[in-house]
């Protein structure tokens, strides 16, 4: 498998002059040019590293050389991050990948969250390279954002309670569904992206060698999810989508229950778990009673 993990040899290159109105802070690495406001090398410092560790697993799982270089560029605050775009700020968006333009703008926050929030957009960036010619609209957003989500970090407690929710009320999306789903409201969002990961996740499982590279080259020169789906599972949709609505319920079916039915299972498991130890005590206590009452037979039989 190819691999397009990076050494980290970092050098500061102060620009003399700023280039499109940004700073002329800069941070260059094998793989990537990292541009920060002044006083932030240490973060750009841990921006460079993280994101050169990252790309490795991230080339490996879709069997792909990086090619040229990314930028990152920090920004003191999210706000300043859009008004570099000329948008609002917009709820939740910590970080944004422009893909023709191999670009990553990320508002400073926590480290953590910050370089989660890189990783997240270096993957849709890898993922986009890896479907080459592809036009952006053939490349399916569940694909992006569960590859994305799945690279970059766990699924959330809120995230599973929300698929647990959705398990109890019948209202999962199918794939097509969930697609549609990333156009609609913020709860239809919000489904469709934890949705999304454990699709991703559960192709990933099914072929853990090579699956969601084998995916997107059959996907990329087919056009179409279906015949995609056969070339690289041997399953079609249906089958596929099939069992993977049936592990989210079989998964997080609980964590959507009200906490009084929760208690109830509880309570139910509980006294089982008691009857069981209840009847093995009792059981024990026979076999001993019957040992004993042999032995007193023997000695009377013996005497």
């Amino acid at each position: 498998m190819k691999s397009c993990a990076g050494r980290l040899t970092v050098a500061v290159l102060l620009l003399c002059a700023p280039v499109a109105a940004w700073g002329n802070h800069w941070l260059q690495t094998d793989n990537f040019m990292v541009n920060y406001p002044q006083d932030h090398y240490a973060i750009a410092h841990a921006v460079a590293q993280a994101s050169e560790m990252a790309i490795g697993d991230l080339c490996a799982a879709l069997d792909m050389e990086f090619g040229e270089p990314v930028t990152i560029r920090l920004f003191k605050t999210r706000t300043e991050m859009f008004a570099a775009l000329g948008e609002a700020p917009r709820p939740f968006v910590m970080g944004l990948a422009l893909l023709e333009r191999s670009l990553i703008l990320v508002g400073i926050v926590g480290e953590d969250e910050m370089l989660r929030t890189v990783t997240h957009e270096l993957a849709h960036i890898v993922l986009h390279r890896k479907f080459g010619t592809a036009h952006p609209a053939d490349q399916p957003r569940w694909l992006h954002e569960g590859f994305a989500q799945l690279s970059s970090a766990k699924l959330a407690p809120d995230q599973a309670a929300l698929l647990g929710q959705a398990a109890v009320a019948n209202t999962l999306l199918d794939i097509e569904q969930m697609e549609q789903a990333f156009s609609g409201t913020s709860e239809e969002v919000a489904l469709a992206y934890a949705q999304a990961f454990t699709l991703v996740r559960y192709l990933h499982e099914m072929k853990h060698q090579g699956g969601i590279a084998d995916l997107v080259t059959n996907l990329g020169s087919t056009g179409d999810l279906d015949r995609a789906f056969v070339r690289t599972y041997g399953l079609t949709r249906q089958q596929i989508e099939g069992e993977w609505l049936a592990q989210i319920r079989g998964e997080y079916l609980v964590a959507g229950m009200p906490l009084s039915t929760e208690l109830l299972i509880g309570s139910i498991m509980g006294s089982l778990f008691l009857i069981g130890v209840l009847v093995q005590v009792r059981r024990r206590k026979a076999i001993r009673r019957r040992m004993e009452e042999e032995e007193r037979l023997q000695g009377l039989w013996d005497g």
